[in-house]
């Protein structure tokens, strides 16, 4: 049992050598805070940063390339498959157009509107499914009409017919507005149903302004496809899905399995450049101390002479290396953490994201792995003082 005497004994060496105590907690504060910079930036931006381009649903998008036509038994059979997230049918392989949308009410006026058909379960809108009359609109569009859930949205379409414009308003409800987080571009989302009445319009001259909204029966075959993967992972094995059934797609992620791979091995990259440190400090705190032991030898000696266990002795050793790393841990905690107050106060985040933050149980891992550090370290010196006998002091008397 380690007695009260080698504590105080240990203690006050340290007191009496205060210069190279010093010394110690000034090498382990240059070594420690560092890395707790670095782990708070990777659980603040780095990590937030990966983890939303991951979780971003455009990320997981893939698009259609050429010319091909797709019938209701090809959706059927993608939607069953347990890694898509989202399928639908589209017109056209690159987005119709409104002709115009209008507020109502402020007049304001936008041309050539991109419109993406949407339906249940669409990655990219947080809401209810959207029924024939109403309409997501992007935030950038949104901010260009003035607009809001609730509010009415007017649609412009035309088209020429022997030299003559023919034009159809149609009104729509709002549901909300997508943020730009998920779609940064203008566009307006609206059902299959909507988008189907606008293409017939366009082509089929059988159908007049009047005759716009009849009901009509859905088309056999489509132009092309929404098609998003269930996740980033799934990307290569859709993607050949679609490749054995001869239609050329591409992700529009083209880094995704990098991307991936990064936020995997995030906390590994970590892991490897704290395990290069920690073992430096490790070394050069074993030698350290068991330089101690050589320089104290006399004084050991004399300490087994007067009566002291050995386990007493070896612990003197492990008392100042702990000491040491503690003191060295609260001194880091006091730079570090208004440093990273600092950090988050000057590089603020959008989103209100902490640029860089420290956990109270990375807090804990740090003191714990610093007390483990420092016992083991103190192995040699411990070994060391085991092999000093007392009557070396009488030979050096």
């Amino acid at each position: 049992m380690i007695s009260a005497l080698a504590i105080r004994l240990g203690l006050r060496e340290l007191r009496h050598e205060w210069q190279a105590a010093l010394c110690f907690i000034a090498a382990l504060v240059g070594v420690l805070a560092p890395l707790l910079i670095l782990l708070a930036l990777k659980n603040g931006v780095i990590g937030t940063m990966v983890d939303r381009l991951v979780e971003d649903p455009s990320n997981r998008e893939i698009v259609a390339v050429g010319t091909a036509s797709f019938d209701q038994a090809f959706f059927d059979q993608m939607a069953a498959r347990s890694d898509v997230g989202f399928i639908m049918p589209n017109t056209r392989r690159i987005n119709a157009q409104a002709n115009a949308l209008r507020n109502p009410v402020s007049r304001a006026l936008e041309r050539s509107v991109p419109l993406i058909p949407s339906a249940h379960g669409d990655p990219l809108i947080a809401g209810r499914a959207i029924s024939p009359g109403e309409v997501w609109l992007s935030d950038g569009l949104a901010k260009k009409l003035d607009l809001a859930a609730g509010d009415q949205v007017e649609m412009l379409i035309r088209r020429t017919v022997s030299g003559n414009q023919e034009t159809v308003r149609q009104r729509f409800t709002v549901l909300g507005v997508i943020g730009a987080a998920n779609y940064a571009r203008e566009a307006l989302f609206l059902s299959l149903d909507d988008l189907l009445d606008v293409e017939q319009f366009r082509d089929d001259l059988a159908i007049t302004p009047d005759t716009y909204a009849a009901p009509r029966t859905a088309p056999d075959r489509y132009a092309s496809f929404r098609l998003y993967a269930a996740d980033l992972s799934a990307l290569g094995t859709l993607l050949g899905a679609l490749e054995e059934r001869g239609i050329e797609a591409r992700a529009r992620a083209e880094n995704a399995a990098l991307l991936l791979n990064f936020r995997d091995n995030l906390n590994l990259l970590y892991g490897f450049i704290a395990m290069i440190a920690v073992l430096g400090f490790w070394c050069a705190m074993a030698a350290n101390l068991r330089g101690m032991v050589e320089r104290q030898r006399v004084v050991f000696s004399l300490l087994r002479f007067v009566g002291l266990s050995r386990t007493s002795l070896a612990a003197i050793p492990v008392v100042q290396s702990v000491a040491l790393v503690c003191v060295g841990v609260a001194v880091t905690l006091l730079l570090v953490l208004p440093g990273l107050f600092f950090i988050n106060a000057v590089f603020r985040t959008r989103a209100g994201d902490a640029v860089a933050q420290l956990g109270v149980e990375d807090l804990v891992a740090t003191l714990a792995l610093g007390v483990i550090t420092a016992g083991t370290a103190a192995l040699w010196a411990m070994r060391a003082t085991s092999q000093i006998d007392s009557v070396e002091v009488l030979r050096h008397a």
